[in-house]
């Protein structure tokens, strides 16, 4: 993995526009003096040479980016392992360079932090200084620019000149406590970096405890890596206690620093999440021009990653793959892995998978891509627990994050989202298929219909779940073979269903008979359908399907559809349903085939059909009235 972060970040780095892309000055006061050089002394000039403040509504000028410049070379690790600052422990001074010195304003006369510090007897940032310049100068070999750094810790460490600087700017007044004040000098960055490689080439490591010399080059140190990696040193039970070994490997000073600079790139955003790393020189390169295109273009959302997949496989024929795949999140590593093959289409003939409009919603799906499957089916599929689309906003990816079951719809969804959203990860975004099946599919939608039934509630005459209960069938019965192609389920097909529709018809007509238990289920669900019709009820919610789908027991279920028939039965029905019903009462189901859990997702799909076959032509005809359980 680092050799491949090595290589990438090499790649981004050598173009000086991308490298600068995203980087600000620190919101604050930025000061920058001059060094006045004489044959008798080098001091610093009473005027500064600019003098700017920043926050982000200030327009940058020349001077604010050559700050940014210098801000970046002086302090590096400072501003992620504060520990390793020179103002231990007080930690106020956030700067590491012999060149700069940069603190809050809230350490500073008139600042909260310093009335605590003043109150609790504790040191002010100035009392400090001096100490603080004495570690940054160690950091500097010629002895010219030692002279120049002592000149800036004389000038810093005279309090009254410092705040002179500071009142004479016009804006330290206006700076908030958690702002900062930079004073720079003002000299060549080339100056800045050669004490900023310094210090970093022990301080990229963790511990520098198994830090070697590099045998060819003197410049270079080997050590243990700190990039999202700890060193347990205080926690001996984190350590191999058995291991013949004291560290598992180094890595060396100059990949230590490419390493953070990847880190500080993919803070910026510069790169998508997940991002592939690819192994070749000329598809790296490729990949790389469509993010920095990406990052000149103005937009302040990047392209996601399956999009950039998309633009490599459209603008170069062939297969895209030979990467490895990288997610990041909260500042950890929570997948890495290898791809060898991506498949952006879902079909390898670039067919769409085809969700039908089995049950009345008036959409129809045509899923070509992962995107696709990502961005139209998932949602539903996990009731908005997995995959969140949000109005004019960016989507939620819960793939490896904490889902909170409170904003889950049920905890049903909450459970299947932490079950199988690996499996969805690796699918969608690294081709690896088969931990997907359809029997998957069938437990995710057929138990968030199950729990849409039991949420659904009757309201300004519309049932509130109905939609989302047909959409989900339209899923299950659509989208059920192409998951399990090897093993296909004829029950999970669109031309079941009209199969069904057509052979229960005939049956309504007494040209055929029920025969198998698939049409036993759907005959059942025509009925409960039918028999609700008849109730009287102002609640006329889904609930009233619940019941059915307690029983585990065919019997029992066949007799609580009798007991619900004799509640209505003084109503009158048309001789289809008669016939039907004696069909269902008197059939016996395939006890080794025809449990009843097996047979729940035909049953829905009987109740939810888009026209009740038990109807009479009459009643046909009055059915937008009478028949509740098809509105949306």
């Amino acid at each position: 993995m680092i050799k491949e972060l090595v290589q990438f970040t090499t790649t981004a780095l050598e173009d000086p526009v991308f490298r600068s892309f995203g980087v600000t000055p620190k919101e604050g006061l930025h000061i920058v003096l001059q060094v006045e050089k004489t044959e008798e002394q080098t001091i610093i000039a009473e005027k500064p040479v600019f003098t700017g403040i920043y926050n982000k509504k200030t327009e940058i000028s020349d001077w604010l980016l050559r700050c940014t410049d210098w801000w970046k070379a002086s302090t590096m690790l400072g501003v992620v392992d504060t520990f390793k600052v020179f103002d231990v422990p007080a930690k106020a001074i956030h700067t590491v360079s012999p060149f700069c010195l940069g603190v809050k304003r809230t350490n500073l006369e008139g600042g909260e932090q310093y009335a605590e510090n003043h109150s609790k007897g504790k040191s002010q940032v100035y009392d400090r200084i001096n100490a603080y310049f004495a570690k940054a100068i160690a950091l500097l070999e010629s002895p010219d620019d030692k002279i120049i750094a002592d000149a800036l810790r004389i000038a810093l460490n005279d309090k009254t000149q410092l705040h002179r600087w500071l009142t004479e700017s016009g804006h330290f007044n206006n700076i908030k406590d958690g702002e900062y004040v930079v004073f720079y000098l003002n000299l060549p960055l080339e100056r800045y970096d050669v004490a900023n490689r310094k210090y970093l080439k022990e301080k990229l490591f963790n511990t520098a405890n198994y830090n070697i010399q590099d045998s060819t080059d003197p410049d270079i140190l080997h050590g243990t890596s700190n990039w999202l990696n700890g060193f347990p040193t205080k926690k001996p039970f984190l350590m191999h206690q058995t291991a013949t070994f004291d560290i598992a490997g180094r890595v060396s000073s100059k990949e230590a620093q490419l390493l953070y600079e990847f880190s500080d790139l993919s803070r910026r955003r510069l790169f998508p999440n997940p991002l592939p790393l690819f192994i070749m020189e000329d598809e790296r390169e490729r990949a790389f021009k469509i993010f920095k295109e990406d990052a000149l273009s103005g937009e302040e959302k990047r392209k996601p990653y399956l999009e950039i997949i998309s633009d490599l496989q459209r603008n170069h024929s062939g297969e895209v793959g030979n990467y490895y795949l990288l997610f990041q999140q909260a500042g950890e590593i929570r997948d890495f892995d290898y791809v060898s093959r991506f498949e952006f289409n879902l079909s390898p003939d670039g067919s769409a998978w085809t969700v039908q409009d089995l049950f009345s919603i008036g959409q129809e799906m045509a899923l070509t891509t992962v995107n696709d499957l990502l961005t139209m089916a998932l949602p539903p599929m996990f009731n908005n627990a997995l995959v969140v689309r949000r109005k004019e906003k960016d989507w939620i990816f819960h793939w490896f994050d904490d889902i909170e079951p409170g904003y889950c719809k049920t905890h049903n969804a909450f459970l299947l989202a932490m079950k199988y959203r690996k499996a969805f990860y690796d699918f969608i975004y690294k081709s690896k298929r088969q931990g997907v099946t359809g029997e998957a599919i069938r437990e995710i939608l057929l138990t968030g219909i199950l729990d849409d039934i039991r949420l659904d509630e009757f309201k300004n005459n519309r049932n509130s779940e109905g939609y989302n209960i047909r959409l989900k069938l339209n899923l299950l019965f659509s989208l059920y073979q192409y998951f399990s192609p090897s093993q296909p389920n004829v029950l999970f097909m669109p031309a079941k269903i009209e199969e069904l529709r057509q052979h229960i018809d005939a049956v309504a007509k007494g040209e055929a008979h029920i025969e198998h238990d698939d049409q036993f289920a759907f005959a059942a669900g025509q009925m409960i359908s039918r028999i609700f019709m008849q109730s009287e009820t102002a609640n006329r919610s889904f609930k009233y399907i619940e019941p059915f789908f307690r029983q585990t027991n065919i019997d029992k279920f066949k007799q609580g559809i009798q007991e619900f028939f004799l509640r209505y039965s003084h109503k009158n029905y048309a001789k289809r349903f008669s016939k039907v019903s004696a069909e269902v009462m008197s059939y016996s189901p395939n006890r080794e085939f025809g449990e009843l859990e097996k047979l729940r997702p035909v049953i829905l799909a009987g109740v939810f059909f888009r026209r009740n076959l038990l109807l009479s032509e009459d009643e046909k005809t009055n059915e937008d009235e009478t028949q509740v359980i098809s509105e949306n």
